[in-house]
């Protein structure tokens, strides 16, 4: 045998090895699924479905998928989408998170693509999903790991450049922990990282009223008080948001 047919032999070799072993892993990120979370995945399939054919409205999306996300234990969740592996390749911007759309399994009845967006978010302590608004879409966030100081708001009505809104909840988000935005109800929130590393996951759906997704930016430190609850808010732009809120600065 020639040095070059031993090379070629051993390459080939190796490039078996390397398909088995990556056949294996995903053999086993399959096996490690379990019916509870093969089910999860089917039926938010059909909720985020209906919710995209008027077969429910935004509110009644809320409420059932507060109740449906607490079937699924983190830990189901976190081999669900794999989640040391798709946090793995992670570069933490100084302002702001970084994301990762996680690959989910097949699950067997769909044949095209799920009906929702899952994606992870994950940020360094002070950094923030910047304080916005959304037009056309329903999401639910999941804390995985970290904490986060989480501030909601209802958008009760726009004008112009600038939107009334009103606060409903600001609250400590640990893992498990839960919360969900619509056009209807809690339309803003404005999560900061309290914790070295903190992450979701988080269910979009988007394009609802057959119209595009649209998110709105909003310069929270400058709101003006109106009345007793109502705060007016300027819309910026994304620019703008990451340098004045993308990281706290104490």
């Amino acid at each position: 045998m020639t040095r070059r047919e031993f090379s070629q032999d051993v390459l080939t070799a190796l490039t078996s090895i390397a398909f088995l072993d990556t056949l294996f892993q995903q053999q086993l990120f399959a096996h490690s699924v379990k019916p509870i979370a093969t089910q999860w995945l089917r039926e938010m399939h059909v909720l985020c479905q209906d919710l995209k054919t008027h077969s429910i409205t935004p509110a009644v999306w809320q409420q059932r998928i507060d109740a449906f996300y607490h079937k699924l234990p983190l830990e189901d969740l976190m081999k669900v989408i794999d989640f040391e592996k798709a946090i793995s390749n992670f570069n933490y911007p100084d302002l702001g998170v970084v994301t990762k759309d996680p690959v989910l399994p097949k699950v067997e009845g769909i044949s095209e693509k799920y009906s929702f967006i899952g994606r992870v978010f994950g940020m360094r302590k002070d950094r923030a999903i910047i304080p916005h608004g959304h037009q056309n879409m329903t999401s639910c966030h999941r804390v995985l790991k970290g904490e986060f100081l989480l501030r909601q708001y209802d958008r009760i009505r726009d004008e112009g450049d600038a939107m009334l809104i009103k606060q409903t909840i600001e609250e400590t988000g640990k893992a498990g922990s839960f919360s969900s935005i619509s056009d209807v109800k809690n339309n803003i929130h404005w999560l900061v990282a309290t914790t070295e590393r903190a992450y979701t996951f988080d269910v979009i759906v988007v394009g609802l009223n057959e119209k595009p997704t649209e998110i709105d930016n909003i310069d929270m430190y400058n709101a003006v008080k109106m009345g007793k609850e109502l705060l007016k808010v300027k819309k910026i732009n994304v620019d703008e948001a990451l340098k004045k809120y993308g990281k706290s600065h104490h």
